[in-house]
């Protein structure tokens, strides 16, 4: 036997026994009514072109509550607005935390940023520093001048265009970036007077770009997880190195800010009081760690 056929009856042998003890009846669970699944891919073919036209009809059929089987990922429905109160109000602690998915381990630091992260003490805090730094109305009132400045900068380089033709979406891309590094980082992004960004700014633009293809994009490895190591379709490899390239810009910054001292007394921007946070932590959860800082801080970006 030739060593890729040994390989392929070996990955076939894996995936027949992992199959027998994921779908197997020997122990059943208490799970809502839905509609009978598909071998291996479960319930996905059910789905069809517009999901929340079928999830609409499935509920007129097995109610409220329903189970659906995505590939060999078990998801309840919720279609109606009081089961969903009871997920996301009555029993919301035990429903926080989002489902493993490859876009949060291999771009999001490995579920370390605001929005993949288990719930529990570390959530808590990375939600209360967002909430008080970032997101409260004083600090919108604070760093109002910031979005001023930029709107300013902005109009005069519309202004001195006159009747030239102007890239309106990278003239926007630069001013919406700059305002929010400003807030974040205490600087500029892309630096140019007129406004119109370098290519820089092109760069990063096709990184937030291809990170937003790659959120959107139906990675088999996600619903069936007996096939992730195989990356089928190439998407954990393009999520790694997109990783990789926003890895080295989030670096830099914060080996920049280190030597500046922005980990000093003034708190002019989210990283200062993300870096003074490193030696006294601001409530339960313990200390940031430099992993939290970057993953808070692509999250924003």
């Amino acid at each position: 036997m030739t060593p890729l056929a040994l390989v392929a009856l070996t990955s076939f042998v894996a995936f027949l026994i992992y199959f027998f003890l994921n779908f197997s009846n020997r122990y059943p669970r208490p799970l809502p009514p839905g509609p009978k699944p598909w071998p291996i891919i479960g319930n996905l073919p059910h789905l069809g072109p517009v999901p929340h036209h079928t999830i609409a009809a499935l509920a007129r059929v097995y109610g409220p509550l329903l189970h659906l089987r995505l590939g060999s990922v078990h998801v309840v429905v919720a279609a109606s607005a009081s089961v969903a109160s009871q997920f996301l109000k009555t029993h919301d602690a035990n429903f926080s935390s989002r489902p493993p998915n490859s876009g949060a381990k291999h771009i999001a630091y490995n579920y370390h940023d605001l929005v993949f992260a288990p719930y529990g003490p570390r959530w808590r805090l990375l939600r209360k520093i967002c909430s008080v730094h970032l997101f409260s109305g004083k600090a919108l009132d604070d760093f109002r001048h910031v979005r001023q400045e930029e709107v300013a900068v902005l109009t005069r380089a519309l202004s001195r265009s006159g009747t030239s033709p102007l890239n309106v979406g990278q003239l926007l891309n630069v001013c919406t970036t700059n305002a929010l590094a400003r807030v974040m980082l205490g600087r500029r992004v892309f630096e140019s007077d007129d406004g119109t960004g370098n290519r820089k700014s092109d760069e990063f633009k096709e990184m937030v770009v291809e990170i937003m293809v790659l959120a959107g994009v139906f990675n088999i490895g996600d619903f069936v997880p007996s096939l992730e190591w195989l990356d089928l379709q190439g998407v954990a490899a393009k999520m790694k190195k997109l990783h990789a390239r926003f890895d080295a810009f989030l670096n830099k910054i914060l080996e920049e800010h280190k030597v500046k001292g922005g980990g000093s007394g003034r708190h002019t921007d989210l990283l200062s009081t993300l870096l003074s946070l490193k030696e006294d932590a601001d409530g339960e959860g313990g200390k940031l760690t430099d992993t939290e800082i970057k993953a808070l801080l692509l999250l924003t970006l």
